[in-house]
């Protein structure tokens, strides 16, 4: 009972003497007596805890009661951390709470496959909606990425279940327009054959038959036609394509479909139809228009901060990654290594001395590591004989070696080079034949599973059909880039002694598990792996304690100098706290073995992480 309330029970006590004395009487009293017992509330509190804290300290004695007040105090600081739970709960996910994060991601995904449902209604080859209601879905990671945004970053401290994912997906919803279609003609052949009978002088007949034929034309009803697909950010305009009938031709051809007989008298009248009918142009799919701007303005409204976007769009690429942080003004060399480690280019001077140009103009797109690529790509090009050194003319609709200014052929062929490679979601092989064929190749092929020989060469076969050419392109573009191209070996081998552990046993055990998708919170092969979760288990395996996140890892190891740094130290950086919050082990050359959210376990390149805080390099100690 509060001061306020135990003064306003003795104003109901004492209510006929203070009206007697009047109002103003009556508050003074009022004000006095809740003071009064306030005191005595006070007193009687701290008499309670002083007698509780003799108790105790009888019991346990002071050094005991100094450890409860620092649990209790550790406690009430962890409650109000995100994933605390987690943390108490020994860095690991309960049974139920991993069956709650399945549940959701679950209605996730249902939330954003619900937004493309309406395209399995529309009148088009399955295949053709498949892989467009796959391009225009909203990613179920965005939904799941906000609320992992307001956990992390806003430090709130909330469940999946505090929102609805229908609601969250409300802002990145498509819409679908459709266009009338009503000059769809059906046409009818209507041929009558009549026979006559006559009988002649001599007794005999003579049949004789006639046959006419007539054409009709009429419109066929109106339907509708998908013609645009709209999302706040982005928008696909599809064409439509009339086909006639019989055989679906896009052109009209003489052929009929029996559609009925009549017989009148001495003739008969037998109709043929053909028709023309309107749908999607469903031979290939159109390109999708992506405003990167405007999407980031999308997620500033939703309260995401501009300098938090690209940590936001790696929370999605966590939780889906399928997603292409490319299409949305993200850069995909920080997302789309997969297996592609920078190697260095077996070329002669005439080629490397390029390189100085080629780096430049990487550098402008962010794509730096790919210089040596870029470089094998130009022996194979011109072998550097030439002033269009990238061949760069054909790509700006030039007539071959139109360029003859080397740079500016650098320039353009790197321009090209990154739409394609965004274009293709940073898959380098599939990059590189996009490079030669164009960027028309890229839909083609993943409409048929992604890159191959065998899908570039039936893309050769097919486009030098069409243009009356005897080839198309070179099939084998891929294999001729890389024969000039040493990919880094992965298999890495570390001199022994170095460490107070066995560096190659750990690194031999990380390697296990290269390319396993990373999972937040995941400790072990079962379930995956988050970054402090690769380091615990491997070092787990020898012997070494190095159990908890990336902080408590860092708190265990002992800071050395760059120079001094060594294969089997820990790396760190901030990336979504200010505190160690990504932990790695290095390698030696630049780089380190880590699992990453974009990577999954991984080898990486410490230059790839310049965007973060790096925090140095620690050892591992007895």
């Amino acid at each position: 009972m509060s001061a306020n309330d135990i003064g306003q029970q003795a104003a109901g006590q004492a209510g006929g003497a203070l009206k007697k004395a009047g109002s103003k009487a009556a508050s003074k009293a009022v004000g006095k007596a809740g003071k009064y017992l306030k005191k005595l509330m006070m007193k009687f509190i701290k008499q309670l805890i002083l007698s509780l804290g003799k108790i105790i300290i009888s019991l346990i004695g002071p050094w005991g009661l100094a450890i409860l007040i620092a649990i209790l105090v550790t406690l009430a600081i962890l409650s109000a951390i995100p994933f605390s739970d987690w943390f108490l709960g020994g860095n690991s996910r309960s049974d139920s709470e991993k069956n709650a994060d399945l549940k959701y991601e679950r209605e996730f995904k249902a939330a954003s496959d619900a937004t493309v449902a309406e395209l399995w209604g529309i009148e088009a080859d399955k295949s053709w909606i498949s892989q467009v209601a796959k391009t225009v879905k909203p990613s179920w990671g965005i939904p799941s990425g906000l609320v992992r945004y307001k956990i992390v970053v806003n430090e709130k401290k909330v469940e999946l279940s505090d929102y609805k994912p229908s609601k969250l997906i409300k802002d990145f919803e498509p819409t679908y327009a459709y266009t009338s279609i009503k000059d769809d003609k059906e046409r009818i052949k209507s041929v009558e054959v009549c026979t006559y009978t006559e009988e002649n002088e001599d007794g005999t007949t003579t049949t004789s038959t006639t046959e006419s034929t007539s054409y009709s034309e009429s419109n066929r009803p109106a339907h509708d036609v998908l013609s645009r697909i709209t999302l706040p950010y982005a928008y696909m305009e599809i064409k439509p394509l009339k086909r006639y009938y019989p055989g679906g031709t896009l052109q009209n051809t003489d052929q009929w479909d029996y559609d009925s007989t009549t017989s009148s008298g001495n003739c008969t009248t037998t109709n043929y139809k053909q028709y023309d009918h309107t749908t999607v142009d469903d031979r290939y799919v159109p390109d999708f228009v992506v405003d990167g701007p405007k999407f980031q303005q999308v997620l500033i409204g939703l309260g995401i901060k501009e300098d938090d976007m690209k940590l936001f769009y790696e929370f999605i690429h966590t939780a889906d990654p399928d997603w292409n942080p490319a299409l949305y003004g993200g850069d995909p060399s920080d997302y789309f290594f997969g297996d592609w480690l920078p190697g260095s280019a077996n070329v002669p001077d005439v080629v490397l001395r390029y390189e100085p140009l080629v780096r430049k103009y990487l550098s402008l797109k962010g794509m730096e590591e790919h210089t040596q690529l870029i470089l094998a790509l130009i022996m194979q090009e011109s072998g550097g004989r030439y002033l269009d050194v990238m061949q760069s003319s054909e790509s700006l609709g030039l007539p071959p070696n139109t360029i003859t200014d080397p740079e500016l052929s650098i320039k353009a062929g790197i321009d090209h080079f990154a739409k394609v490679y965004a274009s293709a979601g940073g898959d380098v092989p599939l990059t590189l034949q996009a490079y030669n064929f164009g960027g028309g190749f890229i839909s083609y092929a993943k409409e048929r599973g992604g890159y191959s020989k065998e899908t570039a060469l039936a893309f050769s076969v097919m486009m030098a059909e069409k243009n009356g050419w005897s080839r198309y392109g070179d099939p084998l573009y891929v294999d001729h880039v890389m024969r000039y191209y040493n990919v880094t070996n992965n298999v890495i081998k570390i001199p022994p002694g170095q460490q107070v552990f066995d560096v190659q046993a750990v690194l031999d055990i990380m390697s296990k598990y290269l390319g396993q998708p990373y999972v937040w919170g995941g400790k072990g092969p079962s379930e995956g792996f988050d970054c402090s979760g690769l380091m615990s288990y491997a070092f787990g395996q020898i012997g070494i304690d190095l159990s908890g996140n990336a902080e408590t890892q860092y708190g265990k190891t002992v800071a050395v100098s760059e120079e001094d740094a060594k294969p089997g130290d820990l790396i760190f950086w901030e990336t979504y706290k200010k505190a160690p919050s990504h932990v790695g082990m290095y390698l030696g050359d630049g780089k380190f073995i880590n699992s990453g959210s974009s990577l999954g376990v991984s080898i990486d390149k410490i230059s790839r992480w310049k965007n973060y805080p790096f925090l140095g390099f620690r050892r591992v100690v007895k």
